[in-house]
């Protein structure tokens, strides 16, 4: 009968062993509530000290414990304690998401026993949790992308069709009346010309969007005086600018140091910058300044505008893709609105 109960023994003690190599934190109550085993890891995942563990110990001390210290927050000790053996008592299967102070997620598996009392499982899954909230993160922002693209597609179609409905009601009108003057004639072909400008910058800027999204974009870094490039790219915009009457100042320092840079994508940026401005600037009162500052190790190139502004909420929004950040009282300008990304990606 000895050799039995020593080979029952050890199976219990083997048992009982094993239980420390779990991951999970691991106790047993009776049905008096009263700790029958638990593994170091339970007192660990629960900030328990190791005294606490002893066995026959009350459930009611593991729920005064975790109460002196703010687990359950503010009220009564006694009916905090109260209110969870009294739960506990019940013995009924569950299962939930306790999340400790220290930023520790656990989920709590509760089973209860034939003879009464309960089996529960403690498992640390905030890196698991972590996961799931990065991955619901990540999925708002592509199906928040996706919407913005359709957006995006549906502007940029209503703003390549806008010059080309102009460009062939004119031609039209050209080629149906032989008597239009030589004045008249000259104004429909200088408004073909501009609309087809136009559309060429649109375009250029979609083609060069894709390129730097694509990673394909080349570059070309030599040594550029700062100066002349804002003043070349100011003077290549300009006529745009008379044509709406808005006033452009200019800045430059005395003395320009040179940069390193590429010279035809830097232009494209002050460019994009500055045609930004001119759609956003209103009519015969827009004023647009642009700056350049020179200190011992950069340049700073700045353009600003008297326009409606962005309020400051939307400021992280204005280099996103496929976006258009405008303000309340704002209509929607003409232009792929590609110029944000592609200056900031540039």
């Amino acid at each position: 009968m000895s050799s039995v109960k020593d080979a029952e023994a050890r199976r219990v003690d083997s048992i009982v062993g094993g239980l420390e190599y779990l991951a999970q934190g691991f106790s047993i109550f009776d049905r008096e509530l009263r700790l029958v085993t638990c593994n170091r890891r339970f007192l660990d995942l629960l900030g328990f000290p190791e005294a606490l563990g002893t066995i026959g110990r009350p459930l009611a001390d593991f729920f005064r414990f975790n109460a002196e210290r703010g687990d359950y927050g503010p009220g009564s000790i006694d009916e905090l304690v109260g209110e969870r053996v009294a739960l506990a008592s019940k013995a009924e299967p569950h299962c939930f998401e306790r999340v400790r102070p220290n930023g520790t997620v656990l989920e709590v598996r509760g089973t209860p026993l034939p003879d009464g009392g309960f089996v529960t499982t403690y498992s640390d899954i905030t890196e698991r949790k972590s996961w799931e909230e990065s991955l619901q993160a990540a999925k708002q922002k592509a199906e928040e992308a996706n919407q913005a693209k359709s957006a995006f597609l549906n502007m940029v179609t209503h703003d390549l069709r806008t010059p080309l409905t102009s460009i062939r009601s004119l031609t039209e009108i050209l080629g149906d009346d032989p008597d239009i003057d030589a004045e008249q004639r000259r104004e429909f072909l200088r408004i073909i010309n501009a609309e087809c400008l136009r559309l060429v910058r649109m375009i250029n800027d979609l083609l060069d969007f894709a390129k730097i999204e694509a990673g394909r974009m080349d570059w070309c870094i030599v040594d550029l005086d700062a100066a002349d490039l804002v003043r070349s790219a100011v003077a290549s915009i300009a006529p745009m600018f008379a044509e709406k009457a808005v006033g452009i100042e200019l800045t430059l320092p005395a003395r320009a140091r040179p940069i390193a840079g590429d010279h035809d994508r830097l232009t494209q940026v002050i460019i994009n910058l500055l045609s930004n401005a001119y759609k956003f600037a209103p009519g015969k009162t827009g004023q647009v300044r642009v700056s350049l500052e020179c200190g011992p190790s950069e340049a700073t190139i700045s353009v600003a505008d008297n326009g409606p502004g962005i309020p400051i909420e939307k400021h992280a929004e204005v280099f996103e893709e496929f976006r258009q950040v405008v303000s309340a009282n704002t209509t929607h300008p003409q232009g792929t609105q590609c110029s944000q990304p592609s200056a900031s990606l540039s």
